[in-house]
């Protein structure tokens, strides 16, 4: 742009505004925090992404064959924890053992082309990535042979007995294939991102038995197929040493106490180990010291005196995933009864733009509806509001409000999403039936380099690490610290969030309507209406979730009462919006609209209201998976494949499949929704919703697992 131009613009701008405090009038564009201003910025300018980079550096430089002597005592990762939060003064800093795993793990492993060139094309001291987790020892040599992607035919036609077959596809998928044929081995290149990194390897596994695969890098498996594919004779020796591991499950917590001994907490978890061979710097050494830095930051605010110590307790948790997790919830009952959420961090290091990602929220399904995820989000909606330049500040300086930035990172913008609910992580663990923390996951996502051998410290951002401890910091802080006003701060968060959500809902139902043929009107009236029926629940829901916070506070249930009617009228008023926009629909197509009625299903299903029983809580984590087989068989329901129910019967598995089991069992926690809520809820959650039908089914089956009652 021409500078004349652009200070004219400039001109005008001020002209029209007077000056950047008459803007800011006029257009907002900082929100305010939920937090009192002094004291985000403490936590903002106590926290340090470098020193999280450098926990990282330390904990994952690369990816490493773990040692034999590792596995005997404290693992390397719980050994530096601990070291730190020793060092940090930090209160109640544990390591505790509950239970043992036992985990394969690679001792020794090359492959050496011997004829016709003598070349090395593998070693694990190299990579640990190259050899495929659950390969059996080996020392043989053996010709090279391809099979393409894989497929039967493929096999057969290449005749793979005694030789090593090279594949394109990954070893998992074709190693019983190749096992049956009598092969020796599989070298896969197989990579979920070839066009991304043509030299990432990908952390795979195969099933334990008597083969090995060793996984090379697309770059490298190139060269071996186009080398079979003329003709060559290859003939290489591969010689693995692999054994069975011991361990216990290390699980390191600590506490920053409240004033008030007796109140609830908020626990910050992220799983130190994936297993214990795979080390990854996102995957999830960035998560576990990220916390590890809010630890400090909090503790160090508290005890100097900064910041007043919280009502509540914040606990720590670094966690083997999933398998730590699930042990430590059902280990300690008693707290996990008196913590109100949860928040997880999982990979959240990432360089956004370096990396096309973002940062995202993952909230709670319905099935969990909580004040936690509007908290949350409001500090992402923060700190990407001050941290973009803007005209206005400084006399048309560029320069981010109230920026986090690393010393050594981006001074990017805030590349952020706030998204739908999504497993696979440590907030499973709480989210669970037979747990009821409401959880949200914070993750960096897409991630090119996830479960391969690039997930290394340099795609790390320094700044992005600062900011999600910031977000996760304030964010506990201010339920940790809430009193009546606090909480009317937090309710009126979610009410206004509320308004907005149950907006966009019934935008999207009229988006649906003016999409409609005559034919569909009617059925998609319903939808909408439904659609509408299962937000307005939902936010009501979210709503009263605030009121844990100040149990016995007047003037907090009377805000929220007067919310809830808020949006119950708001609700009325959307429906006929909705009914209205149908009708002028209707005259323009020659259809005119009937009222909307309940089948007599629904209607049925309308005053069912299935309710958990105290069996589940006692029961824990996990409690689905305890429903023998036989239970599902009974109701005619496709048995899962994991846990006690694997295996239990032969012949191929018959019966309704249920895809959302999980959030059916978490909607029918309270007894607050009716068979008919839940299929509205499971409509507006998920594109593969079960029917009304199914969902009773499987509500029959929770009841005669004595895990529902009517």
């Amino acid at each position: 742009m021409k500078r004349n131009i652009f200070t004219g613009m400039v001109v005008a701008v001020m002209a029209c505004a007077g000056s950047a405090e008459a803007q800011n009038y006029t257009t907002p564009f900082m929100p305010a925090s939920l937090l009192e201003e002094g004291v985000y910025d403490l936590i903002a300018g106590e926290s340090s992404g470098e020193r999280a980079y450098y926990h990282v550096m330390e904990l994952a430089p690369y990816e490493m064959n773990r040692s034999a002597e590792d596995y005997r005592g404290d693992l390397h990762e719980t050994r530096y924890v601990y070291g730190k939060l020793t060092e940090y003064g930090l209160p109640n800093a544990v390591v505790e053992r509950i239970g043992k795993s036992t985990t394969w793990d690679g001792v020794s492993a090359s492959l050496w082309e011997i004829r016709p060139r003598r070349i090395k094309i593998a070693d694990y001291e190299d990579l640990a990535a190259y050899l495929a987790q659950g390969s059996a020892s080996a020392d043989v040599e053996a010709e090279l042979v391809w099979i393409g992607r894989g497929t039967a035919a493929e096999i057969e036609a290449a005749g793979v007995k005694g030789k090593i077959a090279v594949t394109e596809a990954a070893g998992a998928r074709v190693q019983s294939d190749v096992e049956k044929a009598g092969g020796a081995g599989i070298v896969s290149f197989y990579s979920p991102r070839p066009l991304v990194d043509p030299v990432q390897v990908p952390n795979a596994a195969i099933r334990p038995g008597r083969l090995f695969c060793f996984n090379l890098p697309p770059r490298d498996g190139h060269v071996l197929r186009d080398r079979l594919l003329a003709g060559e004779n290859i003939v290489v020796h591969a010689k693995v040493e692999t054994t069975e591991v011991e361990t216990d499950n290390q699980i390191l917590t600590c506490l920053i106490p409240g004033t008030d001994a007796e109140a609830d907490e908020i626990i910050i978890t992220a799983h130190l180990f994936e297993g214990y061979v795979k080390l990854g710097a996102n995957d999830n050494n960035s998560g576990a010291a990220a916390i590890l830095d809010i630890a400090r930051t909090l503790n160090s605010l508290v005890a100097s005196g900064s910041i007043a110590q919280p009502k509540r307790g914040i606990r720590f948790l670094w966690i083997p995933e999933i398998s730590g997790s699930g042990v430590w919830v059902n280990s300690h009952r008693d707290i996990v009864g008196r913590t109100l959420c949860c928040l997880n961090l999982d990979m959240v290091g990432l360089w956004l733009a370096k990396s096309e990602s973002l940062f995202c929220l993952q909230r709670t399904t319905m099935g969990n509806p909580h004040y936690v995820n509007d908290v949350t989000e409001s500090m992402f909606h923060y700190i990407g509001a001050t941290n973009k330049q803007f005209l206005a500040t400084g006399a048309g300086r560029p320069e981010a409000l109230k920026p986090v930035f690393g010393v050594t990172g981006s001074h990017d913008p805030f590349y952020y999403a706030i998204s739908a609910h999504y497993g696979s992580s440590d907030h499973e663990v709480f989210n669970d039936f037979g747990v009821g923390v409401p959880a949200p996951m914070l993750i960096t996502w897409p991630d090119n380099y996830y479960h391969t051998s690039g997930d290394r410290p340099s795609i790390l951002d320094p700044t992005q690490l600062r900011r999600a401890a910031v977000i996760t910091a304030a964010a506990a802080y201010a339920i940790a610290a809430a009193d009546e006003n606090g909480a009317l701060t937090i309710a009126a968060e979610v009410a206004t969030n509320a308004a907005k959500r149950m907006a966009l809902v019934q935008q999207t139902g009229a988006l649906r309507i003016n999409g409609a043929t005559g034919g569909d009107l009617q059925a998609t009236l319903k939808r909408a209406l439904f659609d509408l029926d299962a937000c307005t629940a939902h936010e009501k829901a979210t709503l009263i979730s605030t009121l844990e916070l100040s149990p016995t506070g007047a003037a907090l249930k009377k805000y929220v009462d007067a919310q809830i009617a808020y949006l119950q009228n708001m609700h009325k008023i959307g429906a006929k919006s909705l009914e209205d926009l149908v009708r002028a629909r209707g005259e323009t197509l020659g259809v005119a609209l009937k009222p909307i009625t309940l089948t007599p299903e629904e209607q049925k299903a309308a005053k069912v209201y299935p309710k958990a029983t105290p069996l589940v809580l006692e029961t824990g984590y996990g409690a689905l998976r305890t429903i023998p087989h036989d239970t599902f068989v009974r109701h005619g329901i496709m048995p899962p494949v994991f846990g006690r129910n694997a295996g239990a019967a032969s012949g191929t598995p018959t019966g309704v499949a249920i895809v959302n089991g999980a959030e059916i069992a978490r909607l029918a926690r309270t007894g607050n929704n009716s068979i008919l809520d839940i299929k509205k809820m499971l409509d507006a959650q998920f594109p593969n919703a079960e029917s009304i039908g199914d969902i009773t089914r499987y509500l029959e089956m929770l009841r005669d697992a004595k895990f529902v009652t009517y």
